[in-house]
């Protein structure tokens, strides 16, 4: 089943308007994904994720990218999640082994 046809995976309001916002705007946008940082699967993840979850769930799992692929089969096969198109679940496990891998940690120390 397409990704497209069960989940939509628009831009928080306001989220387009980036560019015209005040400084503060990285952080009101973290704040309308959830706290999901910025980068490539960002829309699909929250739309994906946050369907049943808060991204406070996804924030502190910290799992591998192969734990995270076991994660979304097992939505797929136990919860009723639409299977995901092959580009849109590399983008989406990219994304989370990037931000919420096992070293999300040591990464948001250096920032």
């Amino acid at each position: 089943m397409a990704l497209a046809a069960a989940v939509c995976f628009s831009a928080p309001a306001g989220a387009l308007a980036a560019d015209t916002a005040p400084q503060s705007a990285p952080v009101a946008e973290e704040d309308e994904y959830g706290g999901l940082p910025p980068g490539d699967g960002r829309d699909e993840v929250f739309g994906l994720c946050g369907a049943c979850h808060s991204m406070k769930l996804v924030a502190q799992q910290g799992l591998s990218r192969s734990t995270w692929d076991e994660v979304l089969e097992s939505m797929v096969e136990e919860h009723e999640m639409a299977e995901l198109e092959p580009e849109d679940e590399t983008l989406v496990l990219d994304y989370l082994a990037k931000f919420y891998g096992p070293d999300r940690r040591a990464r948001g120390m250096r920032r």
